[in-house]
């Protein structure tokens, strides 16, 4: 009997638990089912925003025009990167390149060559009594460089080999004069043919030339040109236009200072333009009148 009982209420406990324990679960999935029904319902949905009312004609033109001028735009840009991108590698991958890749920097083209720099097509340098014209091929042949990866060394040396005439022995009598080992740099090459090309004295002499400078018998153009010419020289004296128009007015004749004094020309351009047709209507009115007098002979009455 106790055994029973023992195995009896051991039964019903565990019953009991597993109906309780039942029920337990049957509540969480009731509550489960609910949480996952409130989950799936319908969300409210905002009212859309209102349409931007339609575009005029006119509007529709204007953003049209907008939208090939802006594709215009890109286009244009586009192409000019196309042609700075070609020009860049032409001159990276020509004379002194990179072997015509396009690309790579600077430090890592070859070495130039002589047969490189004459394909450039420098310039020679013979002496001339005109000062300016050592000026001007020193100017060229640096501008030359520019184009190369040449070396410091390399642009002494190829200056040199455009020297001709008596401007080799400069070169050979300079190279002479200087210590035993000693590589002539460009700067000393450059201020060396200044200084003996382009010398102080003949500069001060080409000023006062400028200074003396008038028209006299010259023709205008003759007059325009001298004073174009002797204005490389001056510097200072010439570096505005209002100076320039004044030192060009300062030489003309009195004939024609005395017409263009009320003028009021307020550039030397137009100061300049005004004396050559001043001058050229004045030869015409002398040719006129000469042609008036051979028409009227000597004794005043015209020729019948």
């Amino acid at each position: 009997m106790t055994n029973l009982r023992s195995v009896h209420g051991s039964t019903s406990a565990g019953g009991g638990r597993d109906v309780q324990e039942g029920h337990g679960k049957i509540g969480a999935g009731a509550g489960g089912n609910d949480a996952q029904g409130d989950s799936n319902e319908v969300p409210r949905l905002e009212p859309a925003p209102p349409q931007p009312p339609p575009m005029t004609p006119t509007e529709m033109m204007a953003k049209i025009l907008a939208n090939r001028r802006e594709s215009a735009r890109r286009e244009s840009a586009r192409t000019m990167d196309m042609l700075v991108q070609l020009v860049g590698g032409f001159v990276r991958g020509g004379p002194c390149g990179n072997g015509g890749d396009g690309g790579g920097a600077r430090g890592h083209e070859r070495p130039c060559s002589y047969p490189d720099f004459l394909g450039t097509h420098p310039p020679t340098f013979t002496p001339t009594a005109e000062p300016l014209d050592a000026e001007h091929w020193l100017h060229i042949i640096e501008q030359k460089f520019e184009l190369l990866n040449v070396t410091d060394e390399q642009k002494v040396y190829f200056a040199a080999q455009q020297l001709q005439g008596v401007a080799t022995a400069w070169w050979a009598t300079f190279k002479a004069m200087q210590p035993a080992n000693h590589q002539v740099t460009w700067r000393e090459f450059t201020t060396a043919f200044r200084q003996f090309y382009i010398p102080v004295g003949l500069l001060a002499r080409k000023l006062k030339e400028f200074l003396d400078l008038r028209q006299g018998n010259m023709t205008m153009l003759e007059y325009v040109n001298r004073f174009n010419h002797l204005s490389q020289y001056v510097g200072t004296h010439v570096d505005t236009d209002d100076k320039k128009r004044d030192c060009f007015y300062r030489g003309l004749s009195y004939a024609l200072q005395e017409k263009l004094y009320t003028g009021g020309y307020q550039t030397f351009g137009a100061m300049m333009n005004a004396a050559i047709a001043l001058e050229g209507l004045g030869r015409d009115a002398q040719a006129e009148e000469k042609r008036k007098r051979v028409a009227t002979g000597p004794s005043g009455h015209p020729h019948t």
